[in-house]
């Protein structure tokens, strides 16, 4: 799928602000979602992440994570608005009245 220009400036403004090695937490945020979701993207393959032997912290590099937004854009026309559903009726004391005291 070719990018548009609005993509690329984004995606560039993405390398402009974060650096090329990133945290579990910096994915987590570029991406809006928690850190457990960033780790269980890494541990699926859906992240490339690498571990330095003996720590136990994880490591990305920018450019994969771009390249995944890339690879999911998603066309408007694509996007499906679900309907909310209808409120539920609030269930009615049963006639019963409370005394007052």
């Amino acid at each position: 799928m070719a990018t548009s220009d609005f993509d690329e400036a984004l995606f560039e403004a993405i390398r402009e602000e974060y650096p090329p090695v990133l945290t579990t937490a910096q994915v987590s945020q570029l991406l809006n979602v928690g850190p457990r979701t960033v780790l269980s993207m890494a541990a699926d393959g859906r992240l490339k992440a690498s571990r330095i032997p003996g720590t136990r912290q994880f490591n990305f590099f920018r450019d994969d994570v771009i390249r995944v937004l890339a690879q999911h854009i998603v066309n408007p026309e694509e996007i499906e608005v679900e309907q909310a559903p209808a409120a539920m009726p609030v269930p009615s004391s049963g006639g019963r009245r409370r005394r007052k005291t």
